[in-house]
């Protein structure tokens, strides 16, 4: 809680002296070894300074690979019901340190979050105020669309990605969004083995993560085409001891964490209409397109090719499960 009360409240109501904003629901239009290895990083050492030094890089990620113009995430703060600054970009468009402000928990970030537990992958709001968070202020630069999306783990809410384009008011991107969905449920599955490290309350020190899971973590960046019986090989283990030892430090299995690297890698290389997901799929480190496809849409639940095409304005009929509430409908939200 002390860490709560030396911040700065960021909430609408407080920026805009009480008076609250009606924002109004937009209607849907539509690896590099970056994000690979900014979501293994969490493997190797398990620290607060680690988790940080993610959150950092997700922000500048965001912007360099997937262009977004800026971003900002926001940490679940569950026991005193706050959003909790990490990093966020300034009105320059740098990266700026932002662990200063907080703004209440509400109604609308449990929204957002459930929309997204039913399939919705990101939320946007239209009229928003656009704000720039300086060392002693917050300043409102000015109103226009803000893109909210939920890092969510296997355990829950863990944060949210906000991005908007208050430098150049250009329109909302879905190809763009779409790929920044991917990073941050790519994320949200990282960070959640790090949980306690989000919110530390002793400077705990950094926990070495097992040389064997290291190891094989930077092997994988390297070639995400490594079998399991490749990997057992190269840390003199058998494979079903690799396997063990991999799923009892890192809660995750090795297969699971291998395709998560190898869909890091897939949206570094996929362009926002789609179009070539053969191509990336085979870069990306995937055997064959076949099985790209089954481990995509156990991922994301829905196919790729509909994932994309449903997120970037093109032409696409409707389908039933738009109307259950099922994955494959876009809905959209805000930043406060």
């Amino acid at each position: 809680m002390d860490r709560l009360a030396q911040s700065r409240r960021v909430d609408w109501g407080v920026i805009l002296d009480g008076k609250m904003p009606a924002p109004k629901i937009l209607d849907p239009r539509a690896p590099s070894p970056q994000l690979a290895k900014l979501v293994s990083a969490v493997m190797g050492s398990t620290s607060a300074r680690a988790v940080d030094q993610v959150l950092r890089d997700a922000v500048e990620l965001s912007r360099v690979v997937i262009q977004l113009e800026r971003t900002a995430i926001f940490l679940v703060d569950e026991k005193n019901h706050a959003m909790v600054g990490t990093w966020g970009t300034d009105e320059h468009g740098r990266t700026v340190d932002e662990h200063h402000v907080m703004y209440a928990f509400g109604d609308g970030d449990r929204t957002v979050f459930d929309r997204a537990k039913s399939g919705w992958p990101w939320t946007v709001y239209d009229d928003c105020p656009l704000v720039t968070q300086l060392k002693n202020e917050t300043r409102l630069v000015g109103e226009s669309w803000v893109a909210c999306t939920p890092i969510r783990g296997p355990h829950g809410p863990i944060g949210m990605l906000f991005n908007d384009t208050a430098l150049s008011g250009a329109p909302l991107d879905e190809g763009k969004q779409a790929r920044a969905a991917i990073l941050c449920s790519l994320l949200g599955q990282a960070l959640d083995r790090c949980r306690r490290h989000l919110f530390p309350t002793r400077s705990p020190r950094a926990t070495a993560q097992h040389p064997v899971v290291r190891r094989v973590t930077d092997l994988l960046v390297g070639d995400p085409t490594l079998t399991c019986e490749d990997l057992a090989g190269r840390v003199h283990l058998s494979a079903g001891r690799l396997a063990r030892t991999f799923k009892r430090e890192t809660r995750i299995s090795l297969v699971d964490h291998r395709n998560e690297l190898r869909l890091a890698r897939f949206i570094d290389r996929v362009d926002d209409q789609g179009c070539n997901l053969l191509e990336a799929a085979l870069a990306a480190g995937f055997g064959s397109y076949a099985q790209f496809h089954r481990v995509f849409r156990a991922r994301f639940g829905q196919a790729p090719r509909a994932y994309l095409a449903n997120r970037t304005g093109k032409a696409w009929a409707p389908s039933r499960n738009e109307s259950s509430g099922r994955p494959g409908t876009r809905r959209f939200g805000r930043r406060k």
